[in-house]
């Protein structure tokens, strides 16, 4: 294999990394590595047989091609990262979700798994779910192809508009996982409303026990009904990545 094109698949398999690392799997697992390498190899020789390599890059030395390596792999993670947000919404709505209807375990700082936060692991897993029964994978692949046709493999580097675009998605995480959240919060606050006055009327009563219940109970039902709710904001959110994935990317000059 010639070694032009041994590094054209090599630097469009950092682009593919970044992104493979969004990949959801179940269980909160993440996917072994040796499966994220092979599809980005598999991914990078694709796009790297389909759109042309920056010739400049390739045939400059050792110096263009550890830069341009090390611009293709941030690239990759800063799309890869627009495509977590989403799947990150819904996790942070779990644990918000929990905490209001009285499901909250010991949280953690990773992806929630089942054994530690039940709640939070299963609207993440939903999301997961979605993110294929939506066909959202396809619109991040057909980003991905799209991104070597805007900055061939060695050439790509982030956009003017790539920190506002960032920004934005962490602010959408953020707005997207407290709108998921919303209906339950609302619920909590009528709850703790109504026993806060029944407790005035009735002081021998044990409004602290008798709440708790009545709002784990009542956030269950809430939750088998707010299905169709989380679906469409996440179907809206999921159809923007696509478009805000490419926003990242750019030209860089010294690849022309």
């Amino acid at each position: 294999m010639p070694l032009d094109v041994l590094l054209a698949m090599l630097l469009g398999s950092l682009r593919a990394f970044g992104i493979l690392l969004a990949l959801p799997a179940p269980g909160g697992r993440g996917v072994p590595m040796p499966i994220r390498a092979g599809l980005a190899l598999l991914l990078g020789g694709l796009m790297s047989a389909i759109v042309p390599p920056a010739g400049t890059v390739l045939r400059g030395g050792w110096e263009p091609i550890a830069a341009g390596a090390f611009h293709e792999m941030l690239l990759g993670l800063a799309m890869g990262f627009v495509v977590r947000t989403v799947l990150s919404a819904a996790e942070l709505a779990g644990r918000l979700i929990a905490g209001e209807i009285g499901l909250v375990a010991a949280p953690g700082f990773d992806v929630p798994v089942p054994a530690q936060e039940p709640l939070p692991s299963f609207v993440g897993m939903f999301a997961g779910v979605l993110f294929f029964l939506l066909h959202a994978h396809e619109g991040v692949l057909a980003a991905f192809a799209r991104s070597f046709e805007l900055a061939p493999a060695g050439a790509g580097t982030f956009s003017p508009a790539a920190g506002a675009t960032l920004v934005k998605a962490v602010s959408e995480l953020l707005e997207l996982a407290l709108r998921m959240a919303a209906p339950f919060i609302a619920l909590n606050f009528v709850i703790t409303l109504g026993f806060a006055i029944l407790g005035r009327a009735v002081p021998k009563m044990n409004v602290f026990i008798a709440s708790y219940a009545l709002r784990s109970l009542l956030g269950l039902v809430l939750l088998a009904g707010a299905g169709g709710l989380i679906v469409q904001y996440l179907n809206g959110a999921l159809n923007r990545v696509p478009w805000e994935m490419l926003q990242l990317v750019a030209h860089r000059a010294g690849g022309q």
